[in-house]
């Protein structure tokens, strides 16, 4: 008598559905195809029970990558995915928000670095992890470090920190950073 698939335990499915889903890396939709082709995605659309039961795999499962996109660029992915699915993001790759300002009295963020923070406060709800790019933590670390005063630099950092913080879900900060900075002070304080 053939088995049903959907008579098997819940955690034997996921087992089924893991090679076609997950990725060991983050996923960058902005890479390129070569990518999506290691994903099948195909799977989403094989019957509305496999659809909510990979789907939830896919996206609380594996880190997103938004260093390379604009935040039109994630406003539009989050969007294409759905409130339902982006609510299911749990881990997030960024690049380290970028300063307009870095004066004293006068610290502010991009516009650019806002919005991204913005949207992925407002989309990905339950977003556990945010873990920052060392290519990103080193430049942030040369320009606090060139500024030769550490209470701008302490400042800005709080800025940041209070823009994390703000994603009430998050549990965790991963900073990544290279073996050797420009400041033991600024490294310290990240």
């Amino acid at each position: 008598m053939p088995a049903n698939f959907f008579e098997l335990p819940r955690e034997l499915r996921d087992r089924v559905y893991e090679p076609c889903l997950l990725h060991l890396e983050s996923i960058n939709s902005w890479a390129g195809s070569f990518q999506r082709q290691e994903l099948t995605l195909g799977l989403l659309f094989a019957n509305k029970t496999v659809h909510y039961e990979a789907r939830f795999l896919l996206y609380t499962q594996n880190r997103f990558d938004f260093t390379m996109a604009s935040p039109e660029n994630i406003v539009s992915f989050l969007e294409t995915i759905g409130r339902n699915n982006a609510d299911c993001i749990r881990q997030v790759y960024i690049n380290f928000p970028t300063f307009l300002y870095l004066d004293f009295g006068d610290i502010a963020l991009e516009n650019n670095s806002i919005a991204i923070l913005t949207s992925i406060q407002s989309s990905c709800t339950k977003l556990r992890t945010l873990t920052i790019s060392s290519y990103s933590i080193h430049a942030m670390e040369l320009k606090l470090d060139a500024l030769n005063n550490l209470k701008i630099a302490t400042e800005a950092l709080k800025l940041v920190d209070t823009r994390f913080r703000a994603i009430k879900s998050l549990q965790e900060i991963v900073v990544e950073v290279y073996k050797d900075g420009p400041s033991g002070y600024i490294r310290r304080k990240i």
